[in-house]
């Protein structure tokens, strides 16, 4: 395989290619409050890592300042972990 400037060593079928040494985030939609987007990420890995009492405290600060756009990333987020 010839190697395409601009894109890890790595990069092939099945696997983004992009920017080498960047690592890759996950943005979400546009006009999410980065708090909000930051505990979508957190209770998606605490659903990863079956820790309950995390998810409860997560949820909790989250109905603090979510919106429908939050909440509706979070539900596309943890489809996502299926």
């Amino acid at each position: 395989m010839t190697a395409v400037p601009g894109t890890p060593a790595g990069a092939g079928p099945g696997k983004p290619a992009g920017p080498a040494d960047l690592g890759w985030a996950r943005a979400g939609p546009a006009g999410i409050d980065p708090s909000a987007r930051e505990m979508i990420e957190q209770i998606v890995q605490a659903v990863r890592d079956g820790n309950d009492a995390a998810i409860r405290t997560l949820l909790t600060d989250l109905a603090a300042v979510a919106d429908t756009a939050a909440l509706m990333c979070l539900r596309k987020r943890l489809y996502a972990t299926l």
